[in-house]
């Protein structure tokens, strides 16, 4: 057991665009496997054993650079909706881009889960044309690597966009459902439901390939393949089930709230000057009296600032902008999402003011 997880420790093997790129010591394992395969093909032609080795290194860690530029896409794509990533890694079956928070809409969703295949799709092209170049020039050897490269990175693509979590695919499929209307978390169930069957299916796809067609490495690897696809699909379904049982004490902030008789100016100097939100609780006294959005204070004039008390422009206190505390999180996002505000209020037993929660999406940037 001590090896297994010596193997899954991870190491940052480079910093893109301050993105940390990490690799698992598994990830060294298959690059020389994939190397010594690949150098095997070619070399019947070369008849030299360590050429053959060079080559084939040198095609798998194109190959590996290009799922980091699959990842790299995806990462780029949430940069632009507003999504910090955190990192990019690298693992014997592909490639993962962590992000700070979920995408906050469909298109947004949408966006991000294509970025990547399109990515390999135009990866195939390029391999494609430079195996046409080089074969003009004869380097047969070197134009069959780009071949191999250009029909992985199309492979690639093709597969992630099977429809069914983890594979982009399902990212995809997901962000149809949420955009039909139907519920974030069981769109992210009924996705993750189709990853296990798709993992079903190459399982039971790897046993045939290994047992009828004598196949062991390809129906071996068809099998990891499934394996890691199943158990990716299970803790997505696993974890959305964990979430559904939140309250909105597990996730709300502390307030930071503005009384309702200073002015605007006030406001402006001394609190949003220091505290990056759009959407502020008024409170005295811990009693919740009303919401202050700014998007709310954009038609003040500025002459007016001095003049005007907070209580003449915020939002009256109304049954969609509080909850309490023990109330289901999902129930609160959902509300959210209705109230015009994407912000609600969290009061205790008592009515007092203890917390505040607010949609990624009106967040400050």
């Amino acid at each position: 057991m001590r090896y297994l997880e010596f193997f899954k420790r991870q190491l940052v093997i480079a910093h893109v665009s301050g993105i940390p790129v990490r690799v698992d010591y598994r990830w060294f394992l298959v690059l020389a496997l994939m190397s010594w395969i690949t150098g095997s093909g070619i070399q019947p032609e070369l008849q030299n054993h360590l050429a053959s080795f060079v080559f084939g290194f040198a095609a798998t860690l194109v190959f590996f650079a290009s799922i980091f530029l699959h990842e790299y896409a995806h990462a780029v794509t949430a940069r632009m909706e507003g999504i910090e990533v955190l990192e990019i890694r690298l693992h014997p079956f592909g490639g993962l881009t962590r992000f700070r928070h979920a995408p906050d809409t469909p298109r947004a969703e949408f966006r991000i889960a294509v970025a990547g295949p399109a990515a390999s799709f135009l990866l195939a092209l390029v391999f494609i044309a430079l195996m046409a170049a080089f074969n003009s020039f004869g380097a047969d050897i070197i134009a069959r690597l780009f071949f191999t490269l250009g029909l992985l990175n199309f492979l690639l693509a093709v597969f992630n966009m099977f429809p069914g979590y983890p594979l982009d695919g399902g990212r995809v499929l997901r962000a149809y459902l949420w955009r039909r209307g139907t519920d974030l978390n069981e769109a992210t169930v009924l996705t993750g439901r189709c990853g296990q069957v798709i993992a079903a299916v190459f399982f039971a796809f790897g046993i045939v390939v290994a047992l009828v067609q004598a196949d062991f490495f390809t129906g071996f690897w068809t099998i990891l393949v499934g394996l890691f696809l199943y158990d990716a699909a299970t803790g997505i379904i696993r974890e959305v089930r964990n979430s559904e049982r939140k309250i909105v004490e597990d996730a709300m902030q502390l307030p930071v709230s503005v009384a309702p008789d200073i002015d605007v100016l006030h406001f402006v100097d001394r609190i949003l000057s220091l505290h990056r939100r759009t959407i502020f609780p008024v409170a005295e006294n811990r009693q919740l009296y009303g919401i202050l959005s700014l998007e709310d204070l954009k038609t003040l004039p500025r002459e007016d600032w001095a003049k005007t008390k907070i209580r003449q422009v915020m939002r009256p206190i109304t049954p969609d902008y509080f909850v309490e505390t023990d109330t289901p999180l999902a129930e609160a996002r959902e509300l959210m999402n209705e109230n015009g505000i994407g912000a609600l209020g969290v009061i205790d037993a008592q009515g007092n003011l203890v917390g505040f929660l607010q949609s990624r999406s009106k967040v400050k940037k």
